[in-house]
């Protein structure tokens, strides 16, 4: 798919740092769209892991911020919750000729994981949580994810009192909803198992990732596949518990060659490398980090193409130098 740049955009740079159109904001893959969703996902499949989310920080109109799904049977567990994930549910929806949809009715949109307490993973946060209720879902919306959730959807609860109210009591109020309004923190203390039920068996595994103190990979072993969900994160922790002979692995991947460009981290290669690094993992720590832990199929997301003039695959190209291994970059409304 060929790229096409307004004229505008092409000369970016000559505006000033701290304008309103600065690139800190605007990522050179601003225009670029990746196509539409693909489904990926065996015939006879009984899990189905969706990508809700494939971007990061930075905007652009083709990507939401990082979230996914793994549905098994009628159940469906969402995992982080980044800037727009109340739209990558309806386009997960509608995408694949419906095949999906029903899994995605807000009546069972009562479950979110949090690898991390990143603003761009918890941001749709308020969305997930009270549009499903809004549109249907009756229990208490269900929230896993490290030591700080608690007082983040406690929060959250009291910023939007004024809403929740008219809600309940107002003249659209039902008092068959009143407890869908609710949130049920549940605070995982320490690495294993965090959640069970008869579809799935979930484990969070930590890893570092800056300076956060918890931060998790989860790795959903179900009755036909086993999904892992690397979030953001160094190599470094117990992330190969997560890992190891995974059917998918999920991961963010970040440009090594092209760092100069990143706009963020330091003003020299030298203090992004330190910092960056710090944070996130090098493609050839990936490629063999999902060799070794004899991944079938990894998939990126949340990637860091940092190519300047903007080339689509010029990230995945980097990668495969060292990854023979089976791979996709990720699109939103993707299905593994």
């Amino acid at each position: 798919m060929e790229m096409v740049l307004h004229s505008e955009y092409q000369h970016i740079e000559e505006y000033p740092v701290n304008s309103i159109t600065s690139p800190n904001w605007l990522p050179t893959a601003i225009e670029y769209d990746p196509g539409p969703p693909r489904n990926f996902a065996p015939k006879d499949a009984q899990t189905y892991a969706v990508v809700l989310g494939s971007g990061g920080v930075n905007a652009t109109p083709h990507r939401n911020g990082p979230s996914g799904a793994v549905i098994v049977n009628e159940s469906t567990y969402i995992i982080d919750a980044g800037e727009g994930i109340w739209r990558g549910i309806a386009w997960a929806a509608i995408s694949h000729k419906g095949l999906l949809a029903e899994h995605f009715d807000p009546r069972r949109i009562n479950r979110l994981f949090l690898t991390h307490l990143h603003s761009d993973h918890t941001i749709g946060l308020p969305a997930v949580w009270l549009k499903s209720w809004i549109f249907g879902r009756q229990e208490p919306f269900k929230v896993y994810g490290p030591i700080g959730t608690r007082k983040l959807t406690e929060h959250l609860i009291e910023a939007y009192h004024g809403d929740l109210n008219e809600r309940k009591y107002g003249p659209e109020g039902n008092q068959e909803k009143l407890s869908g309004w609710q949130i049920e923190a549940h605070e995982i203390e320490k690495s294993g198992l965090i959640y069970e039920d008869r579809n799935v068996k979930i484990e969070a595994y930590h890893h570092l990732h800056g300076n956060f103190k918890q931060n998790f990979a989860y790795r959903f072993s179900t009755p036909d596949r086993v999904i892992a969900w690397a979030g953001d994160g160094r190599v470094e922790g117990e992330l190969e518990e997560a890992a190891k002979d995974a059917d998918i692995l999920f991961s963010e991947l970040s440009t090594e060659d092209n760092l100069i460009n990143a706009n963020w981290g330091g003003d020299t290669l030298r203090e992004k490398q330190k910092t960056i690094w710090s944070y996130h993992i090098t493609p050839k720590e990936l490629a063999e980090f999902a060799t070794r832990m004899n991944v079938k199929t990894l998939v990126t997301m949340h990637e860091r193409n940092y190519s300047d003039p903007f080339m689509p695959d010029a990230l995945m190209n980097e990668f495969k130098r060292d990854y023979e291994g089976v791979v996709y970059s990720s699109r939103d409304g993707d299905v593994f």
